[in-house]
């Protein structure tokens, strides 16, 4: 396999995984509302919302550690075109290469949820959106691919979940025991208020001693793209499926001692979380590597998705000044009139709407090979 070839199942896997965040989930939970109305069982309707603290992990939930782990899942391809490319000074390209990828991705963040358009110090947040977290996870797993090869990323993403682990658990902080796992008191929050001060986002979100959570994930997804990269076949999933139940079977062990709790990452929230994207994977690899002469036109609206993930993101994901969306901006006055003349389905028909036309665009972006990259 060349080195540039990219992977059907993860840039499927991705896909999905933005279908769903712009737009996809939207339109099915509005779907399911319509058909069942008020019967619409509540443990159904609270998958498609984040769990409150310490409540019960939701599919929701694992739409962020999907896209950091998918975001590892292709760095193997890419690094291996890289040693290519830069001879016996590849790991200094490489450098420049992450060094600049990783500030665009925390610029893009900041401008995603931290304010950064407002030009304003005193509403700018520093840490506050998924694409810091990839930018994060994606710095600490850069590094360890460019010096170890696939033991020595188990052993650092292993590392990884033990040291932040370690630290949650038992070191003390402002008075209060290790150990403390509390929405507005615990070790990641206090790092995080800390050192952020009045740029801290207010929330019980935490982003810098998570970063070691960030990495685990993304290595986690390295780990299972190199995999993939030199052996592919049925085997390959299984071992796949395998690895995610240790991960899930893991987590439930942990938890006995650590809270799974997605807003500080937890050590047993990233092997749950971790667990499901390696299974996820080994499915997509199953269905679009291995069967791909019966699924190439059904990965198609994914990939589309997933060969331009960061433009859907941020088309999505940035607000206008009136609080919608910059898509949604873009194709109201196309689809408003439409939409409302659907009463009572007004909602999901705008919904449908937009997720259509994003998909043509990006379906257009793709057949004329336009990605942005970052």
């Amino acid at each position: 396999m060349t080195a540039n070839k990219r992977i059907t199942s993860i840039d499927a896997l991705r896909g999905f995984d933005m279908l769903m965040l712009c737009g996809g989930a939207l339109v099915l939970r509005l779907l399911l509302q319509a058909i069942w109305g008020a019967d619409l069982p509540k443990e159904v309707e609270s998958q498609f919302f984040h769990a409150n603290w310490g409540g019960d992990f939701t599919c929701w939930d694992l739409v962020m550690p999907l896209f950091i782990f998918t975001t590892g899942a292709s760095m193997p391809f890419a690094f291996s075109k890289y040693r290519e490319l830069g001879g016996n000074h590849w790991r200094l390209a490489t450098t420049w290469r992450v060094a600049r990828r990783v500030l665009i991705l925390f610029l893009l963040g900041m401008l995603v949820q931290g304010n950064l358009a407002s030009a304003d110090a005193d509403k700018m947040s520093l840490f506050c959106n998924t694409l810091q977290a990839i930018a994060e996870g994606y710095f600490i797993a850069a590094i360890v691919l460019m010096f170890f090869k696939l033991r020595g990323q188990l052993i650092m993403c292993l590392t990884s979940l033990v040291v932040y682990w370690a630290l949650l658990r038992f070191v003390p902080f402002n008075n209060h025991e290790g150990g403390t796992f509390e929405a507005q008191h615990n070790l990641a929050l206090y790092i995080d208020c800390l050192i952020q001060g009045k740029w801290q986002d207010g929330t019980p979100y935490t982003w810098i001693l998570t970063a070691l959570s960030f990495g685990a994930l993304t290595l986690m997804g390295s780990i299972c793209g190199t995999i993939i990269k030199e052996h592919q076949g049925i085997k390959t999933a299984l071992y796949l499926t395998i690895a995610g139940g240790a991960c899930l079977g893991a987590a439930c062990l942990l938890e006995f001692d650590t809270p799974l709790i997605k807003h500080i990452y937890t050590t047993t929230c990233v092997l749950w979380a971790g667990g499901w994207c390696v299974i996820l994977l080994a499915l997509f690899h199953l269905i679009f590597d291995y069967y791909q002469h019966l699924s190439s036109y059904l990965a198609i609206p994914l990939q589309i998705f997933g060969c331009n993930a960061i433009l859907a993101y941020l088309l999505t994901n940035v607000y206008a000044p009136n609080g919608g969306s910059m898509w949604n901006g873009l194709i109201n006055p196309l689809i408003y009139g439409l939409a409302r003349e659907s009463a009572p389905y007004s909602a999901l028909t705008h919904s449908f709407l937009s997720l259509c036309l994003l998909s043509l665009l990006l379906y257009f972006l793709f057949r004329k090979k336009i990605f942005l990259k970052v």
